[in-house]
């Protein structure tokens, strides 16, 4: 007995090592200033304008590369150096990224259109509306995959072509894409309700009857799959279609983000006012001075 008691002991403790390890990158805004935290702690990065923000985060090569927005323009940090995106118009935004050996793939918007920018190099993205967004891009094979929006409707562009996605409601908006096996995962909201797409099907995920719920972020591991979002005042997430409720301090939570890795669920959020990230539904505060809003996340390790 006392050796199966010191072998998960033993085991625990080296799954905290292991997990301490674990590089945790999250984007975010802190009062005015644009932030991340690596394993909680915070850095602020250079900004000229009254305020930035930083949507997205991902490490590549050891180099870490934010985007976001710096006043009314659309920017990105590499290693914290401050470079600016091209834009034509009054305000821009940079929204996501993905790198793909040398290539930095950049998406967002430049006034009322969606763009995305290709080492710098900036492209408008087609639309029927008067206004246009991209949030979100995945590279697969030599295919582009950008989802956003396109006035009232839900779109992606694959190569630049643009594809609306089934809705039933007057308004319907895609937050965030993963291409797995193949399969294109596109979740969001379709009036007051939270969906996902799987290959353009539009998939109905379950709420609290009467709220107004969204799906903000998406993450694959092996065949479960992970949505997280808000159903009301609540932050919540789906596994494989069933709700399961995040614990919450204050009166209104978001959930906006997920990562999967070696079995770890990661969830960033807002509770409040205070910027969050529940590891296996345990909820943890992250440092800020002022009113805290993450953006996504990025595991190295």
């Amino acid at each position: 007995m006392k050796k199966i008691i010191f072998l998960l002991l033993f085991m625990y403790n080296l799954g905290i090592i292991f997990a301490q390890t674990q590089q945790i990158y999250i984007a975010g805004q802190d009062g005015n200033d644009a932030v991340y935290w690596l394993n909680e702690r915070r850095t602020v990065l250079p900004r000229s304008g009254e305020y930035a923000s930083v949507n997205t985060i991902t490490v590549s090569d050891s180099n870490i590369y934010a985007v976001g927005r710096d006043g009314d323009d659309a920017v990105y940090w590499l290693n914290g150096r401050r470079i600016l995106l091209p834009k034509i118009r009054d305000e821009a935004s940079a929204m996501s990224i993905t790198i793909v050996d040398s290539d930095i793939y950049i998406v967002g918007y430049d006034g009322a259109d969606a763009v995305y920018w290709l080492n710098g190099n900036r492209t408008v993205l087609p639309k029927t509306g008067r206004e246009a967004r991209a949030w979100g891009v995945v590279v697969f094979g030599s295919d582009i995959y950008i989802n956003g929006s396109d006035a009232a409707d839900a779109v992606y562009w694959l190569n630049g072509r643009r594809i609306v996605l089934p809705n039933i409601s007057n308004f319907a908006m895609s937050t965030a894409i993963i291409v797995s096996d193949s399969n294109i995962y596109i979740v969001g909201s379709d009036g007051d309700n939270a969906v996902y797409w799987i290959n353009g099907r539009r998939r109905l995920l379950p709420t609290t009857r009467g709220n107004e719920a969204f799906a903000s972020g998406i993450a694959i591991s092996g065949s479960n799959i992970y949505i997280v979002g808000t159903d009301g005042d609540h932050a919540v997430y789906w596994l494989n279609e069933s709700r399961i409720l995040l614990s919450n301090m204050g009166h209104q939570a978001e959930a906006v983000a997920i990562a999967i890795t070696d079995s770890n669920i990661y969830i960033v959020g807002v509770d409040d006012y205070d910027a969050v990230y529940w590891l296996n539904g345990k909820r943890n505060v992250l440092s800020s001075t002022d009113d805290a809003f993450p953006g996504t996340l990025f595991i190295a390790q």
